[in-house]
């Protein structure tokens, strides 16, 4: 559900900024006589935009913070231990790049293997940038990213070849997507599959009896299928890294009207464990509270007792402190955005 939720926003932001980056190259196209006219490539092109940005913002390279202490974070074994979710939409994610390109720069000749090596060349500068950017670099990545491209291209081969020999089309694709049968068949076999446990806030998710938001003194009640609720579980449950050292706190120094906060209610007492953490976990809560403008974490048992400090990182994460901060910053928007 996070990927999704995550996608969508970054597909947002994709269209909003794609659109306006595409305005501003037509713009200057004109003005250098490179461009005379208007036609419908125009609308290829726009989306063509939209998708780079968008593919930008998903594998986080306007976010990255770059240092010299990542170059050893990448692993060079395919699929060892790989999750066939995360595989599939590294695929999708570059299957578009693949369809796009022959259409956006139809001047040139085109074949599978220009797009492969183009695919590929794109995926490894992305592995690179964020091998140095304080993410981890995958082959993985590198090789699903390429055959996503390939897959795209001939998508396109598919439909430019349907005006002229259709059964000749339609078998070249079912042949392609029995081989990528195949071949997810195998990366699931060799992966790391096996049933993951619910974690974190989504274990206790039955016992949930509502969920609040609040900013500038006001109060509103959300859904269990929210954005702002799924950004939040995700947040929490992303406590890696984090000294999460509990503290007793009085309930009379938490609320106030200037910050925004989510609150969960349970129908009984929780215990809840985070996979991320083998030192943290919430014992005996029935309500869980979290003041998104401070980053602290409070919960309780009929009031308030106990808080964490999501902004306390151990000395690997501190360099990347700013980073996790503006991540954050995003349930609190939300929150806010419940109020508009």
């Amino acid at each position: 559900m996070n990927y999704i939720l995550n996608g969508i926003g970054n597909l947002k932001s994709g269209v909003l900024f794609g659109t306006a980056a595409y305005i501003i190259i037509i713009f200057f196209l004109y003005i250098l006589k490179v461009r005379k006219s208007i036609s419908w490539k125009c609308v290829v092109e726009a989306i063509f935009c939209i998708y780079v940005i968008t593919l930008l913002k998903t594998t986080g390279i306007f976010t990255l913070n770059f240092s010299l202490n990542g170059i050893f974070n990448y692993n060079l074994i395919p699929f060892i231990g790989s999750s066939i979710i995360p595989v599939l939409l590294n695929f999708i994610l570059f299957v578009p790049y693949g369809f796009l390109l022959p259409f956006v720069f139809s001047s040139c000749k085109w074949n599978w293997r220009k797009v492969v090596i183009i695919g590929g060349i794109t995926s490894l500068v992305i592995e690179l940038l964020q091998m140095f950017g304080g993410r981890y670099a995958e082959i993985d990545d590198f090789l699903i990213n390429t055959f996503g491209a390939f897959f795209g291209y001939i998508i396109y081969t598919c439909a430019h070849e349907l005006k002229k020999n259709r059964k000749k089309a339609v078998a070249y694709f079912l042949s392609l997507c029995v081989a990528f049968i195949i071949a997810f068949m195998g990366i699931y076999v060799v992966g790391d599959n096996e049933r993951q446990l619910p974690d974190g806030l989504d274990a206790v998710e039955g016992n949930l009896a509502e969920i609040n938001v609040y900013s500038g003194g006001e109060e509103r009640k959300v859904e269990v299928d929210s954005e702002v609720y799924n950004c939040f579980t995700s947040q929490v449950s992303n406590c890696g890294g984090h000294m999460l050292e509990p503290r007793s706190i009085d309930e009379s120094e938490i609320w106030n009207d200037s910050d925004s906060f989510i609150e969960i209610i349970y129908f009984s007492p929780q215990t809840i464990v985070f996979e991320n953490s083998v030192d943290f976990s919430i014992s005996n809560a029935d309500r869980i509270l979290y003041n998104a403008d401070r980053n602290l974490l409070y919960w309780g048992n009929s009031y308030y007792q106990n808080c964490v400090d999501y902004t306390e990182l151990t000395g690997e994460l501190q360099e990347h402190r700013n980073e996790i901060l503006e991540g954050y910053e995003r349930l609190r928007i939300l929150i806010i955005e419940c109020f508009s």
